[in-house]
């Protein structure tokens, strides 16, 4: 497939806006990624002539690479929601707080590859059974396929199999239905996920999975988004927003429904399809919202409750639901929504419930949605030091491979109590001014050891310092008043 003339059409974007604005590092490097190649593989508009390699350190990493346009997306998304009188379909709470899980889950990526491809190189270089080619196209469009059919297994895993739904409830924990939520994903997801890719590994060579790995996920941003409707004939085959809006509902009928990647037919062979109802339309987030922009709790909390406290949940009378050692055990492996006595069926090597909305009760109306007001000056001081963070994490992921092991530690930790302050003012915590001041302070205390280096107080630096003793200085006078 040539998609030559769709590049040229293209190729000249980033040089006009590049005169226009900064000349900028970070400018630089963004607007690179905005060209046609990126833009069409948003869509998984790919052919196996331009993307078949034979060295797994040959595969780009696509994900990082579309990601400019991700946010284009996103800005576009608000923009059409905001000015079509549809405002109360995103939150800037709820944006952030996905954005950051987003950017959270790459950190915990091992040079922006899944985790599963460690395991998978070792399969393959051991065990394999059959080399396909690699740059065969029928060795291309087999493992299209056969790695789709291995998500859907792995995406209803992390649904249905006891304590793996903790690895993924944060993506399901918005309210809202948008691209930021797309970006919502589980920091170690990926382990769960790991053990359903690795099942290509005797038969694909590894470059050819990772690629596929990548586009899988890339596709399913574009899922995320109310502004599309039913997609005609191409959802009888392919995922679409249609169906991935019933998937992230929490009405009975949406409950562990329509869990394909590309494609849907997964679901409509196992018999986990089920369209969008117009007279019924999703109502998103969990049974039982969060409450809450904490990051970390949204992270691990369910994973901790499924793996430690459920078994020991007792009734109304004081008694335990899960009565002996065997339903105690099964408190954990068995579906999320299981107690004793609810009908249960096997599929692959898990338990379903035969009735998936058992138990699920029907949304009340007027929906609230969690979203304690904040101050204006207040919200747009967040949205300008998130910004920061997000051009931090852009260099972070440009440079990770290239940094110090300390350099490495003191990013993350510094996204990581970033992400927790700013949840932290949205739910309005007494310790938020505090623990803003601490950040500002740690975030000096880096730039001042970096000054003392041979390189000394270069401008961004300088700029960095200002920034931060600007800003402790402005939560202490906000703690103060407060």
């Amino acid at each position: 497939m040539d998609f030559s003339f769709f590049n040229n059409i293209t190729s000249e974007f980033p040089h006009i806006v590049d005169r226009l604005f900064s000349n900028t590092s970070l400018g630089h490097r963004l607007l690179e990624r905005l060209d046609g190649t990126n833009l069409r593989h948003a869509f998984y508009l790919i052919s196996p002539y331009e993307t078949a390699v034979e060295r797994l350190e040959d595969v780009p990493n696509y994900g990082i690479e579309v990601s400019t346009w991700w946010f284009v997306f996103l800005t576009l998304e608000f923009f059409l929601l905001f000015v079509s009188g549809k405002d109360d379909r995103f939150a800037l709470n709820d944006s952030l707080t996905s954005i950051s899980a987003g950017m959270l889950s790459q950190c915990f990526k091992f040079g922006g590859r899944t985790i599963a491809i460690f395991g998978y190189v070792l399969i393959w270089d051991n065990f394999r059974i059959v080399e396909l080619p690699w740059n065969s196209p029928w060795t291309w469009i087999l493992c299209l396929f056969f790695q789709d059919f291995m998500y859907y297994l792995g995406h209803r895993a992390v649904h249905e199999a006891g304590f793996f739904w903790g690895l993924h409830t944060i993506h399901h924990s918005s309210e809202y239905y948008n691209f930021s939520t797309a970006l919502r994903q589980a920091a170690i997801q990926d382990a769960g996920l790991a053990i359903y890719d690795v099942i290509q590994a005797p038969f694909i060579p590894p470059s050819i999975f990772l690629v596929h790995r990548y586009f899988s996920e890339i596709f399913q941003f574009v899922m995320h988004t109310s502004l599309v409707g039913s997609c005609g004939p191409l959802g009888f085959v392919f995922n679409t927003p249609s169906h991935h809006r019933v998937h992230h509902g929490r009405n009975p009928y949406c409950i562990d429904k329509n869990y394909g990647g590309v494609f849907i037919i997964w679901d409509r062979m196992f018999g986990t399809f089920e369209p969008e109802r117009p007279e019924d339309p999703p109502i998103y987030g969990l049974i039982t919202n969060e409450g809450t922009f904490n990051q970390l709790w949204l992270q691990f909390h369910t994973l901790i409750y499924i793996l430690f406290f459920k078994a020991w949940e007792k009734d109304e009378k004081g008694e335990s639901k899960f009565k002996g050692a065997i339903e105690k055990v099964k408190a954990s492996f068995y579906p999320p929504g299981w107690y004793p006595g609810v009908a249960t069926l096997t599929f692959f090597h898990w338990k379903s419930l035969q009735d998936p909305a058992h138990g699920v009760p029907e949304v009340s109306f007027p929906v609230i949605k969690y979203n304690p007001p904040l101050s204006l000056w207040l919200r747009l001081y967040i949205l300008g030091h998130f910004l920061l963070l997000i051009s931090i994490f852009f260099h972070f992921e440009y440079d990770r491979n290239h940094l110090t092991y300390i350099d490495f530690t003191c990013k993350i930790a510094f996204f990581v109590v970033t992400m927790q302050t700013i949840g932290s003012f949205f739910d309005k915590r007494w310790f938020a001014p505090l623990l803003e001041i601490l950040r500002c302070f740690g975030v000096l205390s880096y730039y001042f050891l970096l000054m003392m280096d041979s390189i000394g107080p270069r401008p961004h630096r300088i700029f960095a310092t200002s920034l931060f003793s600007l800003s402790a200085l402005i939560m202490a006078g906000y703690a103060l008043q407060e």
